[in-house]
């Protein structure tokens, strides 16, 4: 009888602890669904800007990320995926004259507390700790980062004599602002750019150093 009861106590306490590291992966994987998506949400920005030169017959040269728009963007998407935005950083390899490449890191609002001996705190605790409580625990699984790159398309002028008389990219002629959004691809990507964006000021910072995983 006793065996049993040991038993059924273990199987109990493995299926519990199944289940606390499979609510731990879901965490990891929401945080970074949300992370993702507040990175192409704020490189969008970008993307739109570019657009609108094109649309306009200009080749997108300097200035495409806007601070302000893409964290609007970012945290949008967030609050979407049950998240808030830690950071966000542009960056580019045109010394910081683009900002065409978005880092956003992001924190979920659900959180794996650990377990205590005494039993304070229940198995399935997923409420973050309080910032504003200095014995507050804050070890949660619920972050992330993600990278998204704005990528425009090789672009040349289109003459009519002596006149500029729209832009062809990668062989399309330009019609539209939509179908210059068309023509510029937003994908996640791997690594920051060499240098970080200054829309401002003097572009020649360096980012962190290429190859820093999104995660």
């Amino acid at each position: 009888m006793f065996m049993l009861i040991g038993l059924t106590i273990s199987l109990i306490a493995i299926l519990l602890l199944f289940v606390r590291v499979g609510n731990a992966n879901n965490l990891r994987s929401d945080a970074q669904t949300a992370a993702d998506a507040s990175a192409l949400a704020a490189a969008g920005v970008a993307r739109d800007n570019a657009a609108e030169k094109l649309a306009n017959d200009e080749i997108p040269y300097s200035r495409l990320y806007d601070p302000a728009e893409g964290r609007t963007a970012a945290e949008h998407y967030a609050q979407q995926n049950g998240a808030t935005v830690e950071r966000i950083r542009a960056s580019d390899d045109s010394q910081g004259n683009l900002g065409n490449i978005v880092r956003v890191e992001i924190q979920t609002t659900e959180c794996q507390r650990e377990l205590q001996e005494d039993g304070s705190r229940h198995w399935s605790d997923t409420a973050c700790a309080d910032s504003d409580d200095p014995d507050a625990d804050t070890s949660h699984s619920g972050n992330a980062a993600a990278i998204a790159e704005v990528v425009v398309p090789d672009c040349e002028y289109t003459f009519g004599g002596t006149e500029i008389v729209g832009l062809t990219c990668e062989g399309e002629r330009v019609q539209s602002f939509a179908h210059a959004q068309q023509l510029i691809d937003v994908r996640l990507t791997d690594s920051e750019g060499q240098y970080i964006y200054k829309p401002l000021g003097n572009a020649l910072a360096f980012a962190p150093p290429r190859g820093e995983n999104p995660s």
